[in-house]
């Protein structure tokens, strides 16, 4: 859940098919198709005349004891119809992605042991460290533990995560 200021006008939800609603912005961000499979999560702008607008999107993807972490991108053009005072309110929380991610983490807790992003966005990995993710040792390799973990299985895990390569 976003933080007061933001919940009157946000809202976020995990999606079964995102590309009816973010396929466009996937496309135009990424230069391929949203991904077909789970987990996909939106964010909504409320109009404020019934209707909603797609405004962020975020991928996970579960690798049996990890979450890949991608996909994370925003429409401006909606961030720029929204009002004023709407827009100074995400300015002021930190930004939507920050509170999207935070809120993932959450949601899906009980699916993974730690979640990785693998992220060469400069402005993009702040975001990702405001929200929890901490360097995993391997250039631009996030991760966010989960579960409290031994040094052991944290190593084994992270080099998991960078035996995939960028993804």
């Amino acid at each position: 859940m976003f933080p007061e200021p933001l919940r009157g006008f946000l809202s976020i939800t995990e999606l079964d098919d995102a590309s009816p609603f973010f396929g466009a912005l996937f496309q135009r961000k990424f230069g391929h198709p949203v991904p077909d499979y789970p987990v996909h999560l939106g964010v909504f702008h409320d109009a404020g005349d019934g209707s909603f607008r797609p405004l962020s999107y975020l991928h996970f993807l579960p690798f049996g004891d990890i979450m890949l972490v991608g996909g994370l991108c925003t429409d401006g053009a909606v961030l720029r119809g929204m009002r004023e005072e709407q827009r100074a309110a995400i300015d002021a929380a930190g930004g939507v992605m920050v509170h999207a991610l935070r809120y993932a983490f959450a949601r899906l807790a009980d699916r993974c042991d730690a979640y990785f992003g693998y992220c060469g966005d400069a402005r993009a990995y702040e975001v990702d460290l405001q929200a929890g993710f901490e360097p995993a040792g391997h250039d631009k390799l996030l991760v966010r533990w989960n579960t409290p973990l031994d040094d052991t299985r944290r190593r084994a895990l992270v080099a998991k995560a960078h035996a995939i390569g960028p993804f």
